[in-house]
This record gives structure tokens, sequence and C-alpha cells, in this order.
């Protein structure tokens, strides 16, 4: 076998090895992710749990950027929220510079709750790389930054 043909069906053999362990990853986080949402709140669909995680992690915005940000179509987020608000874990606001704009945001009781279901999904996630050595938590996200980088569009 010819050393370019080696290595091109090693190289297929790694790559065919990463989409196995990057399916294993995202199968595994959407588990967990349902998971934390049933903890939130069993009555929510998941998708509402995805735009409380989302507020929770990057603040007020608008229903817009939720719905470019989640991958959801508008009315989608439109009907989430709506039903959010009236469990009061969302909030409606005008932003002060825009007062056609409307902020969405987390109130107290949805961030409370946000902390409370989270604390279960990090103690599952730290148990992975508990016993990893420094060294490696630093490669592995070095890895993972470089991966998710838009470096390559």
């Amino acid at each position: 076998m010819e050393d370019s043909q080696y290595k091109n069906t090693s190289r297929q053999q790694l790559e065919l090895s990463l989409g196995k362990q990057l399916n294993a990853l995202i199968s595994a986080s959407h588990a967990l992710n349902v998971r934390t949402a049933a903890r939130f709140d069993s009555t929510l669909q998941p998708a509402a749990f995805l735009i409380i995680r989302w507020l929770f992690s990057f603040g007020p915005t608008s229903a817009t950027v939720l719905a470019e940000s989640t991958a959801m179509d508008r009315s989608s987020v439109s009907r989430l929220v709506s039903h959010l608000k009236r469990l009061a874990y969302v909030k409606s606001e005008t932003p002060p510079d825009d007062r056609r704009g409307v902020l969405l945001s987390l109130t107290e009781l949805g961030r409370q709750k946000t902390i409370n279901a989270l604390k279960e999904k990090e103690s599952i996630f730290y148990k992975h790389i508990s016993k990893w050595s420094d060294s490696q938590l630093e490669m592995f996200i070095a890895l993972l930054r470089d991966f998710n980088s838009n470096d390559c569009k």
C-alpha cells in the first residue's frame, strides 16, 4: 500500500473515531440537558429551558436574538417566552435607550431555579474530569477552543 493511501485510510479512521466520540458527547449532553430541564420545571418543554439557559448565560436580550441564537423560529420563541412569563421565570422590560424595544430577562425566581437545576448537571460534568490533571484539562480546553473557533469559515 502506498504511503499516501495508508495516510488517507489512517486519517479516515481517525475522523470516524472523532465522529463517534462527538456523537457520544452530543447525545450525552442532550440527555443531561433534558434531565436538567426537568429538574428546573418538569412541566416545561426542554426547548423552554434552552431559552432559560441562554438568558442565564448571556443576559437580557430581544426575542429576535433569542430565536437566532437558539435556532428556533420566532413563533416558537414567542410561545415559550409567554409561557415562561406566566410562570414568573422571565420578564419583559423596555430598554432605556429604545422605548420601542423589549428586553427579555430572567426573574429572580428564574435565576434561582436555574442555579439549582444546574448544580446536578455540573456535578455530573465535574465527575467526568475530576481525575484529569491540570495539564490534561488545559489541553482539552485548548483543543475545544480551536475546534469551536470560527476561523475555519
